[in-house]
C-alpha cells in the first residue's frame, strides 16, 4: 500500500514517533475521542504508544495539512476485513475510520482525507465496498460521509465499547465500488 497519498490541500503519510506532542494536543480533547470511540489522551507518551501500536498498523495515515508545514491536522485509517459482528460480510471490504482535531474542524479536511482513501480503496486496491460509522450524536462524521458518497445500510443499535464503559449505537453507511465509479466516471 502507498506510504504516501497526497490531496489537493493534503498529505497523507505514516505517522512518525516525532508526532506525538502534536498527536497529544489534537487528541487529549474527549470530543474528539469520544466521537471516534477511543478515550482521550493523557500525555506525550501516551501518544508515542498510539502511534507505536496503532496508527503504525497498515492502512492508517497521519492527515497533515500541505500548506502548513505538513502539520498533523488527524488521523485516518482504514481495514480490509469482514466484520460478521457489525454487518460487514465480505473481506474485500474495507472500513474507514476517521478524526480531525477540534482546531481544524470545518475546514473540509475530513472530507477531503475521506474521498481520497475511498478513491484509493477502489482505484488503487480493487476492493468491493468501503463502510464508515458514526455514533449516535455524530452528526458531523454523518456529513462527512454523505458527501463522499455513502448512504445508510443498517444500525447497529447497543454495542458495548469496553474502552468507554458504556453501551452506543451506530450507523453503518457504505457506498460500492459500482456506486464509486458510476458517479466518478474519470476515474475509469
Amino acid at each position: 500500500m502507498e506510504s504516501v497519498i497526497l490531496t489537493e490541500r493534503l498529505k497523507l503519510r505514516k505517522w512518525k514517533e516525532s508526532d506525538a506532542e502534536k498527536l497529544y494536543t489534537l487528541a487529549k480533547a474527549a470530543e474528539v475521542g469520544e466521537g471516534a470511540g477511543w478515550l482521550p489522551h493523557t500525555d506525550v507518551d501516551y501518544s508515542r504508544a498510539i502511534i507505536r501500536t496503532i496508527l503504525s498498523a497498515e492502512g492508517e495515515y497521519c492527515i497533515t495539512n500541505a500548506q502548513d508545514n505538513e502539520s498533523p491536522v488527524g488521523s485516518i485509517g482504514f481495514r480490509i476485513a469482514a466484520s460478521q459482528r457489525r454487518g460487514i460480510d465480505r473481506e474485500d471490504e474495507a472500513e474507514v475510520g476517521y478524526w480531525i482535531g477540534r482546531d481544524y474542524w470545518n475546514r473540509g479536511f475530513a472530507t477531503e482525507a475521506l474521498s481520497e482513501i475511498i478513491r484509493h480503496c477502489f482505484v488503487d486496491i480493487g476492493l468491493n465496498r468501503v463502510w464508515g460509522s458514526y455514533f449516535d450524536g455524530n452528526d458531523r462524521s454523518r456529513r462527512v460521509m454523505e458527501k463522499c458518497g455513502l448512504v445508510f445500510h443498517h444500525r447497529n443499535e447497543n454495542m458495548y465499547n469496553a474502552m468507554l464503559k458504556k453501551y452506543y449505537n451506530e450507523t453503518m453507511m457504505c457506498i460500492t465500488a459500482e456506486e464509486y465509479f458510476r458517479t466518478n466516471k474519470e476515474q475509469l
